[in-house]
């Protein structure tokens, strides 16, 4: 018994289908996607509030009011508040960038245009919208500051054409870095799987990222050098449990006991299985007639190795309770 073999999922559908589940997978909810929300109101309520006084502020406030004259960008006077000024800069390169990627992102759920263009290619132009506006906003504030912007970027670049001939590894691995977290490719937390090591991020840093397996093993990775990854967080996994039957029972008996052992149940009792576990059927009948069943039940991954070793334990209970012999029968391994 264990974890086990591969399965079709048009099949399991069916399954839950024809058992009244709904086929489609949870939606995870946590306290990332509420604050994210609340980040959103709180920027949209801001910038309402923003352009209401800027374009109506002039009906009841004074004309000389320090505030409504600081907060008009546009103007060729100085602002007699800086801080409003550089507020209002941030303000309107946020409100900019959230509009063009809003179409953006509306052009990416076009099935017209995503194949002509490729989605891919939409989505990788509201990023370099995102990361423009940063910069952008970095400009802005450090002008506003009274940085000399055009000497710094030419300094900038004098900086990265050194950077660029003596530390290119380096730049390679901050380049990375800036993308993953920018991306949010992943991050700390999530489950994940790099070219076989299966675990939890421990740190992402600007040059480098730290995975820690169940065992407490700590695989640390140069951001430049992650290339084949698979993020496990926020979505359904599958614990599979493969049954070996003994030749010698009769495969009908042992399909009348699971039918009536109404396993779903075990949903009850560990709410940890999300739908499940399910009854593929039979997949497969080795050389020595021995029937391997299949059970599969859906789980989150960090819980999926668990929900196996339970599964196993009740189909365990369940076919002694009936009488059901497992396995082959001792002494054969020395037929061979």
């Amino acid at each position: 018994m264990g974890a086990g073999t591969q399965f079709d999922k048009t099949e399991l559908q069916r399954l839950m289908q024809e058992q009244g589940v709904d086929p489609k997978p949870e939606e995870v909810s946590g306290p990332e996607p509420v604050r994210k929300k609340i980040v959103r109101v709180v920027m949209l309520l801001v910038m309402i509030a923003y352009f209401v006084v800027l374009l109506f502020g002039k009906y009841f406030l004074p004309e000389d009011n320090e505030i409504l004259l600081s907060m008009n960008v546009f103007s060729q006077e100085e602002a007699p508040n800086h801080l409003v000024y550089v507020a209002s800069l941030a303000i309107l390169t946020l409100s900019a960038s959230t509009i063009l990627r809003f179409f953006i992102a509306r052009m990416a759920e076009n099935s017209a245009l995503t194949k002509r263009t490729g989605r891919a290619v939409i989505e990788l132009l509201g990023n370099f919208v995102k990361y423009i506006a940063v910069l952008v906003l970095v400009l802005l504030f450090l002008n506003a500051l009274g940085v000399d912007t055009a000497g710094l970027l030419a300094g900038l670049g004098i900086l990265g054409l050194v950077l660029g001939l003596g530390v290119t590894s380096l730049v390679e691995d901050v380049v990375a870095g800036i993308f993953i977290i920018g991306e949010r490719l992943f991050d700390v937390g999530d489950i994940v799987v790099v070219d076989d090591f299966r675990g939890r991020i421990l740190s992402i840093g600007i040059r480098s990222t730290q995975i820690e397996d169940d065992g407490g093993d700590i695989m640390i990775m140069r951001n430049s050098t992650i290339e084949n990854l698979v993020n496990m967080t926020n979505r359904s996994s599958y614990a599979i449990c493969d049954v070996p039957i003994n030749p010698t029972e009769s495969f009908a008996h042992v399909e009348e006991v699971i039918n009536n052992a109404h396993l779903e149940k075990l949903k009850e009792r560990y709410p940890e299985i999300e739908k499940g576990p399910f009854y593929l059927g039979l997949s497969e009948i080795n050389g020595k007639g021995v029937q391997i069943i299949t059970f599969v039940a859906i789980c989150q991954e960090d819980t999926k190795y668990w929900i196996q070793r339970i599964m196993n334990r009740e189909l365990k209970l369940l076919f002694e309770k009936n009488g059901i012999k497992l396995g082959e029968e001792p002494g054969d391994d020395d037929d061979d």
